[in-house]
């Protein structure tokens, strides 16, 4: 049986897959505030990341382990603070190439990848990014904010591309 909440008309129905192959429809309430997609900025961010640590040809180093990777195929953007922490999600710093045994199965290496960084960046670094990653003000990002990060790395991905000779 279809119900519809009070307030929801046709207008503002969403169709979405259930289990086996039946469609339904969902409503929605009017002013119901629609949760933004991070994915397109953190697409671009990736890639701006992993290209921007190629050493060699198409290939990165991992930089927990010292693994040789491919920068599309076998490369992941690991982030030193996690993804959850929207201060550091997309610091520059904060992120580097890992292989997937390293960023997925091992964590991230977490003290290795910060001794990397302090190495990279200066002494301190990497405790600067966790006492950022700690501030809780920044919740959500806005719709405006996630179009400009997107258009951004973008096109730092796209140029650093170019001058590396890297195909996207």
């Amino acid at each position: 049986m279809l119900t519809i909440a009070p307030g929801a008309t046709l207008a503002n129905q969403k169709p979405f897959e259930t289990k086996g192959r039946k469609m339904q429809l969902k409503f929605e309430k009017p002013g119901k505030r629609k949760k933004i997609r991070i994915t397109t900025p953190d697409k671009w961010f990736s890639k701006y990341i992993r290209i921007r640590d190629i050493v060699s040809g198409e290939h990165c180093m991992c930089v927990t382990c010292g693994k040789a990777i491919h920068w599309r195929y076998e490369a992941q953007c690991g982030h030193f603070a996690t993804r959850g922490h929207p201060m550091t999600r997309f610091n520059k710093r904060n992120c580097n190439a890992q292989c997937v045994a390293c960023n997925n199965y091992q964590k991230g290496h977490q003290a290795k990848h910060g001794f990397a960084i302090d190495r990279m960046y200066g002494h301190g670094t990497a405790q600067e990014l966790i006492d950022l990653s700690e501030i809780r003000g920044q919740k959500e990002f806005s719709k405006l904010a996630l179009k400009d990060l997107a258009r951004e790395f973008r096109l730092a991905a796209q140029l650093l591309a170019k001058q590396k000779g890297i195909i996207l």
